[in-house]
């Protein structure tokens, strides 16, 4: 399964549950605005996870979700990102397969 095939199948199955979650894109470009300048734009947090959403309520805890296609790895990045939303008392996880949720 791609990673696109994973993300879309993990946003299904979240959403079926009651989670509230989104996809995230993360990335960078150059833009020029009509009659001026050129800039970088960023887009998202380096490292920021595929999906993030909120789990549970009324109160709710903030969800993180790497996906990876066996065999690859978070990069240092994705892991420290997902390390923090932990610290923070948020879920982080990486999944490989959708039954990884």
């Amino acid at each position: 399964m791609s990673e696109t095939a994973l993300v879309n199948a993990c946003l299904i199955f979240l959403r079926s549950q009651g989670v509230m979650a989104w996809r995230v894109n993360t990335g960078a470009m150059t833009i020029r605005a009509r009659g001026h300048r050129t800039r970088f734009v960023r887009f998202g947090m380096v490292g920021q996870s595929d999906i993030l959403g909120v789990v549970g309520r009324p109160s709710g805890r903030f969800l993180a979700v790497e996906c990876k296609r066996k065999p690859n790895k978070p990069t240092w990045a994705q892991s420290q990102f997902l390390e923090e939303i932990r610290a923070h008392g948020g879920l982080g996880w990486v999944v490989y397969e959708i039954e990884d949720l």
